[in-house]
């Protein structure tokens, strides 16, 4: 009647290991920090314009990024009482925290009485290289996911404005 994945076992069991198990593993984050989300975070950003002599319209600026360790997973725990095992949310596994600068550098002008002309050259994450990093942990502290994380890229833009 329930096919050949129940007949092996007691319905209680089956329900355990199918249902159960899931329902403890999502009580078990409820109240908790999420995953991959840094708990803290913070950005400075600063531009200059110069404004007289031959840099006038030139612009330099820099930003600083900074992300504090994310949680990637979790340890695990055994259930004496029904045999299972639960995250632990008591042993957070955690990846490195980060942070990137940038650089800029543009000029700007006006072409006419109503075009006003800019360009800009961007730097990315200055002097990194691409690299893989973790994005999700296994229990054992094994690599389950990871991602590409973009070296040192570089972006050119022309924007007029009317």
């Amino acid at each position: 009647m329930w096919g050949d994945s129940w007949a092996d076992g007691t319905f209680r069991k089956q329900w355990d290991l199918n249902v159960g198990s899931k329902y403890r593993t999502l009580l078990a984050y409820v109240g908790n920090s999420a995953p991959d989300i840094a708990p803290w975070r913070a950005n400075i950003v600063t531009n200059y314009t110069f404004q007289n002599g031959f840099l006038k319209n030139v612009n330099v600026g820099a930003g600083y990024r900074w992300e504090d360790k994310k949680i990637l997973g979790y340890g695990l725990s055994l259930n004496p009482d029904t045999n299972t095992y639960t995250p632990d949310t008591d042993k957070p596994l955690k990846g490195d925290s980060t942070d990137h600068v940038d650089l800029w550098v543009g000029y700007s002008r006006k072409l006419t009485d109503k075009i006003d002309w800019r360009i800009q050259l961007n730097l990315r994450n200055v002097g990194e290289n691409h690299h893989l990093e973790a994005a999700s942990l296994n229990p054992d502290g094994a690599v389950a996911l990871a991602r590409i994380v973009e070296g040192t890229t570089w972006q050119l833009s022309n924007t007029f404005s009317f």
